[in-house]
């Protein structure tokens, strides 16, 4: 049987840096798919379902691969955040989630492009922000420049920043940078696919 090659359907450098860190032989390609949420779309949901049509999208043009589609939104109060894409925007959604609870949505998908079966998970996450200054936004979006992360929140940096209390049992935080890699790794163990 021929070995299927490994295809990260992202164009994320933290999802690539993640996925490097399980030591497979992988590419990457971009999926380039409308990322509108549907009328009424949970977040949860949202994220299962985008992660589900990168990797769709990507099979459309592979044979022989596994593709990983993976997605994140955040939810506050009931609205949901996307990538902010600039400065003022950032600052906006900061400003709204300073002292609030955040949650943090994060799913994967392994497809076959043999047989577009597929599998797929979700990490989630809730977080309580610190109650931020005006000035620590600023500095935190001047310094950071988080325009391509849900609701301005990286991960990475945000952890020392934003960050007053963990709040849930998600041992993996891997999926707050993009790519939650304990469930990855036993949907591509299990060979089911």
């Amino acid at each position: 049987m021929k070995k299927k090659k490994i295809i990260l359907g992202s164009s994320s450098e933290y999802r690539k840096s993640l996925l490097s860190t399980l030591g497979l032989d992988f590419t990457c390609k971009s999926p380039n798919i409308d990322e509108s949420r549907l009328l009424n779309e949970k977040p949860e949901n949202m994220s299962s379902r985008l992660a589900i049509e990168k990797a769709k999208k990507i099979c459309s043009t592979e044979r022989d691969s596994l593709v990983i589609g993976s997605d994140s939104c955040a939810s506050c109060d009931g609205k949901i955040l996307g990538k902010p894409l600039n400065k003022d925007k950032a600052i906006e959604y900061l400003k709204f989630i300073s002292g609030k609870h955040i949650f943090f949505y994060t799913s994967i998908c392994v497809m076959n492009s043999n047989t577009m079966r597929y599998k797929n998970d979700n990490a989630k996450y809730k977080i309580k922000i610190k109650k931020l200054k005006l000035n620590d936004i600023l500095n935190y979006v001047e310094i950071h420049k988080p325009f391509h992360s849900s609701a301005a929140f990286k991960y990475e940096v945000a952890k020392d920043i934003l960050i007053d209390d963990f709040v849930d049992d998600e041992k993996d935080i891997s999926g707050l940078i993009g790519l939650p890699l304990v469930k990855l790794k036993k949907i591509l163990d299990s060979n089911e696919l």
